[in-house]
């Protein structure tokens, strides 16, 4: 098992700098100029604002833009390597310093999401798997359909006219109470549970056909032994992958959700940075992204042991 994690950390090592270059160099190759930009945007604040060839320059020297892209980022990488992931051209303050003062909103809708999505999901997709073919299988499969369907957007601006709105319950935007994360929670959460019904039911499904629970059948089981303590188990393996990578998804930051919400998370951050061309925030966003789902793919290939004891790893003898 040692040298099968260590060859996946040396794997998500791999994966986080070739994502860290691949970020920096789209991003010096995006159109525009990041000096001008930052005259505009950040410096004088006007979209409008002309900045002479001296401004320009004076912030390529202060930011260091003039060297070559590839010495940037080598410089970059040497820095990133010792935790220093450099600073906000807007703020002034350490990228990693930002991150995690917006990691722990992050995590808080992250966690209350997936939750949300679990008590839901799996349920309705035991129900559905357990009566194909019944109205309670058509009922869940036509949930799933329809929130798969809706884009995460569109769902929270409905959620935002009905809730807070018309009938004024809960706020439009912001952070601070649980009345600001119930609907962010409620728009990530629909989504996430519509895939995992699916899914749970078609695992579900498949593993009921196998062998050992027609024996299980035959010897006179109950039905709902066979189902929770037999099959249910196995049928979890591909259901929480799933859920893994959902995890990691909203770790690294939801950005359409967070950006209408006005939740101060990382998909927030990464959103506005985009905006003022904040190359060292997107980059540091981007790296936090790719180590996020690096780590939760590790743990979620090693909670494969704890639902079925058979699964074997790479080093390991059958």
């Amino acid at each position: 098992m040692l040298i099968y994690l260590l060859k996946r950390l040396f794997i998500a090592v791999l994966v986080v700098v070739a994502t860290s270059a691949l970020t920096f160099f789209l991003l010096l190759a995006s159109p525009g100029d990041t000096a001008e930009v930052i005259v505009k945007k950040i410096l004088v604040g006007e979209e409008e604002y002309s900045p002479t060839k001296q401004e320009i320059e004076q912030v390529k020297d202060v930011f260091e833009l003039n060297a070559p892209g590839v010495v940037l980022y080598l410089k970059w990488l040497s820095k990133a390597v010792h935790g220093d992931l450099g600073c906000s051209y807007v703020s002034g303050l350490p990228v990693t310093q930002e991150i995690l003062t917006r990691l722990p909103a992050t995590a808080l809708l992250a966690i209350t999401a997936t939750l949300l999505s679990v008590i839901v999901a799996i349920p309705l997709g035991i129900l559905s798997a357990a009566r194909p073919n019944s109205f309670w299988d058509y009922a869940c499969l036509t949930y799933s359909a329809f929130f798969i369907s809706v884009p995460n957007f569109w769902l929270a601006l409905i959620l935002i006219l009905f809730f807070s709105l018309y009938l004024d319950l809960l706020p439009v935007a912001g952070f601070g109470s649980l009345a600001h994360l119930i609907l962010p929670a409620i728009t990530l959460a629909a989504g996430m549970s519509a895939i995992t019904v699916r899914l749970t039911r078609a695992s579900l499904l498949d593993v009921l056909r196998q062998d050992y629970i027609i024996t299980a059948r035959a010897k006179g089981l109950a039905e709902k032994t066979i189902l929770y303590r037999h099959a249910l188990r196995n049928a979890l393996i591909p259901v929480v992958t799933m859920i893994g990578l959902q995890i990691g998804h909203l770790l690294s930051g939801t950005v359409i959700v967070e950006t209408v919400f006005g939740w101060p998370g990382i998909g927030k951050l990464l959103a506005d940075s985009i905006e003022v061309r904040d190359i060292p925030m997107i980059q540091g966003c981007v790296v936090f992204i790719a180590i996020m789902f690096s780590l939760v793919n590790i743990l979620v290939d090693f909670s494969y042991r704890f639902l079925d004891p058979r699964v074997k790893y790479g080093d390991e003898s059958d």
